[in-house]
């Protein structure tokens, strides 16, 4: 079993309930044919480059699976038929590029606290000067 990556570009106007509907739909589709969905990424509505069935925005998600051809090629079909899909491209991943991204999605996260803290450390330096000041 190969690992593919879809993402798909979703109609703006869908709420939040509709799109989590959409998702789980999917994910049952695939679990039924033997796929493996092993992450699933919400970009969230985004400009378009250009209109596509008069819309300027769309939703964007991204499916990391295993599976193989026929199941690509199912879901696919499946896909141009739904009303609510615009766009979606399917490509072969390696699992070198999936780990890898991960990793960067850990990194990011374990650095978020250190960036809050620095500020905190400047406004301190800020608030002795300030006091030095009013002494003198």
């Amino acid at each position: 079993m190969r690992i593919y990556e879809t993402m798909l570009v979703l109609d703006p106007e869908m709420s939040k309930e509709q799109v989590d509907g959409f998702v789980a739909k999917l994910k049952q589709f695939l679990g039924e044919r033997g796929s493996e969905v092993l992450r699933v990424e919400e970009w969230g509505t985004q400009s378009l480059a250009y209109e596509i069935k008069k819309k300027n925005k769309g939703y964007y998600l991204i499916f990391y699976l295993k599976g193989d051809e026929t199941l690509i090629a199912d879901m696919e079909r499946n896909l141009r038929l739904m009303e609510e899909v615009l766009r979606y491209l399917t490509v072969k991943r390696e699992e070198e590029d999936i780990t890898a991204v991960q990793q960067r999605e850990e990194s990011a996260q374990e650095k978020e606290p250190e960036e809050e803290e620095k500020p905190e450390e400047e406004t301190a330096g800020d608030e002795e000067s300030a006091g030095v000041t009013e002494e003198e």
